[in-house]
């Protein structure tokens, strides 16, 4: 999803954008990026996303690493 043009606010929009660079590239994060997150964040809120974007990176990995299948919903109740 292009989420840029979607029904995110400015505020949701730098979180997702900076989520999205953290997953493609960290080092590519720049000034320019935390200047919009600290326009919407303070730094303890930063820390947060990047946290919670890391972790869903790691998911993601090693469910991808042990070829793992998402699970339907309302299966293995």
């Amino acid at each position: 999803m292009e989420f840029e043009s979607g029904p995110f606010d400015e505020k949701e929009k730098a979180a997702l954008a900076y989520a999205r660079q953290l997953t493609l590239d960290a080092h590519a994060v720049d000034e320019a990026m935390f200047a919009r997150l600290r326009s919407h964040y303070d730094e303890g809120e930063i820390v947060e996303i990047s946290a919670m974007a890391g972790l869903f990176n790691y998911f993601n990995r090693v469910n991808d690493a042990l070829q793992m299948e998402p699970t339907k919903p309302g299966e293995g109740l």
